[in-house]
């Protein structure tokens, strides 16, 4: 079982215990393994991907078997997704219609370019989601809020993860405005809800956003940026990963 020291490393290093900065050797902070009874994280062992969904890692065949049930809904929802926009690509390459989006891109490519984006600012955007929800202060505003973050597609992004987005906005919904955004909302919000269940009831902290925080004990060393959006706006246009999360240069 990992230790409160241990939590805290990954949150912040150094001797600015309240600031969060970059876990050692630049490993990504909040990927653990994806059966809630296992304590293993990506900083300890290479975590291999769901093969069908590709949304959630595990550290061994074991742990997959072991949560597959639990996660046989979920993984079966992202796999009707992925073929829901495939189908509307070839819809509109078959009817000679295009949708909304920036020419020569198509829906599996912006969703594909979003889950890299994601995956490349993970770091930067958990500690953004941790500064705007004041979890340090209250870590039960997990249960309360979501981020929103609003992106849009950037043409000159040159074939870097890193710059394939900007952030236009970011701003804190509460969980029943969340529900009214629509059912891709209304899902995620249910899966949130089980990891959350799954993790406090095995005492291993909250969790927001999909990503395990840990306790209020384990945060509270951390002093809130209040301009914790114009960080996240800034270093995702720089397409940098987070290295501290602080307004200074």
């Amino acid at each position: 079982m990992a230790s409160s020291s241990k939590r805290k490393e990954v949150l912040s290093t150094g001797k600015d215990r309240d600031v969060i900065t970059a876990p050692p050797g630049g490993k990504t902070m909040g990927y653990k393994c994806g059966n809630p009874e296992c304590y293993v994280r990506a900083i300890e062992v290479p975590l291999k991907a769901c093969a069908k969904c590709k949304t959630i890692r595990y550290c061994s065949r074991e742990c997959q078997a072991a949560h597959w049930k639990r996660h046989k809904v979920w993984c079966n929802h992202n796999t009707d997704h992925a073929q829901s926009l495939a189908k509307a690509d070839a819809e509109a390459n078959a009817f000679g219609f295009a949708w909304n989006i920036p020419d020569g891109v198509t829906l599996v490519d912006l969703d594909q370019k979003l889950e890299k984006w994601v995956k490349f600012h993970s770091n930067l955007l958990m500690a953004a989601t941790i500064h705007a929800l004041s979890l340090p202060r209250d870590i039960k505003r997990a249960k309360m809020f979501f981020l929103r973050v609003k992106v849009s597609y950037r043409p000159d992004h040159k074939d870097m993860p890193s710059k394939f987005f900007r952030v236009n906005d970011a701003f804190l919904i509460d969980i029943e405005e969340a529900k009214k955004l629509g059912s891709v909302w209304t899902a995620s919000i249910e899966h949130v809800d089980t990891m959350r269940a799954e993790s406090e009831a095995l005492r291993r902290g909250s969790v927001a956003a999909i990503v395990p925080f840990g306790s209020l004990k384990d945060l509270s060393p951390l002093k809130i940026q209040n301009n914790w959006k114009e960080i996240l706006i800034r270093d995702v246009e720089r397409g940098k990963k987070l290295m501290r999360f602080e307004m200074a240069d």
